[in-house]
């Protein structure tokens, strides 16, 4: 519980860190200068004002100079990465837990900047990719990284990622003249075969689908969306991913 506690509050700082990438990568904004500043004022945000979540309940919300407001999105940005990385060691209690923390940060930040805008930057998935061919590299070579799937599954689950988004992509172009999917959904899948398998990649579908399905059919009903209108797919693959991450092999299991 140590080892949870510590990623927890590892995960609140890359989760500012997030809030800061959600911003600045759609805006093509260096991540690195001018420093965070406020919204409203363009005043500096002081160090100590940047403290994960705790900044923000002392602050009341508000920024320290202006009193404007600060969206509460960010304390719950924070806190969702805290919860990401403290369930990564909780649910894979060896080495594999740093690699897939960070993935799991990236899932974070797609799944936020595909939501704002319907774009994945290529940034988060060649980041995502270095994590996981290094992942797979590291169990092939050490025993510490037992969770990491070997050359060919990885390789056939990056075909079972990418491809099935692909063809659906293609068959809605030919038969509604209109695309299916983004070509950011089909390459987040295909890097996300690199961690997963193509077993586990399955169970992120089936997941991913069955929300997505679900929040569709909530807009349909409370009439907030039309038939045929595009939704953000992104955050909806990245949470498959990520259950399939925590509970695939269960799942796999149960379903055998």
């Amino acid at each position: 519980m140590i080892w949870v506690i510590w990623a927890f509050a590892i995960g609140l700082c890359f989760g500012s860190f997030a809030n800061v990438l959600v911003y600045r990568l759609p805006r093509k904004i260096s991540i690195i200068l001018p420093s965070s500043a406020c919204a409203d004022c363009k005043t500096a945000i002081a160090p100590y004002d940047l403290l994960p979540i705790i900044s923000w309940l002392i602050l009341k919300g508000r920024c320290r100079r202006c009193s404007g407001a600060i969206s509460p999105r960010y304390p719950l940005v924070e806190m969702t990465c805290g919860l990401l990385f403290a369930g990564m060691v909780l649910f894979t209690p060896t080495l594999s837990a740093m690699p897939l923390s960070l993935f799991a940060f990236a899932l974070l930040v797609v799944a936020l900047i595909d939501r704002d805008t319907r774009e994945i930057p290529d940034s988060l998935l060649i980041f995502a990719v270095v994590m996981g061919l290094g992942w797979v590299v590291a169990g092939h070579f050490s025993n510490r990284f037992p969770l990491s799937p070997d050359f060919i599954n990885a390789g056939l689950g990056i075909l079972a990622g990418g491809l099935p988004l692909l063809i659906i992509d293609r068959l809605v172009l030919i038969f509604y003249k209109k695309d299916g999917f983004g070509y950011g959904d089909v390459k987040l899948m295909a890097v996300s075969g690199i961690f997963l398998g193509w077993q586990m990649i399955i169970v992120a579908f089936i997941c991913a689908f069955l929300a997505g399905g679900i929040y569709a059919a909530f807009l349909l009903v409370t009439g907030k969306a039309k038939r045929g209108e595009y939704i953000a797919f992104g955050p909806f693959l990245c949470t498959g991913v990520i259950i399939a991450l925590w509970f695939g092999q269960a799942f796999w299991s149960f379903y055998i």
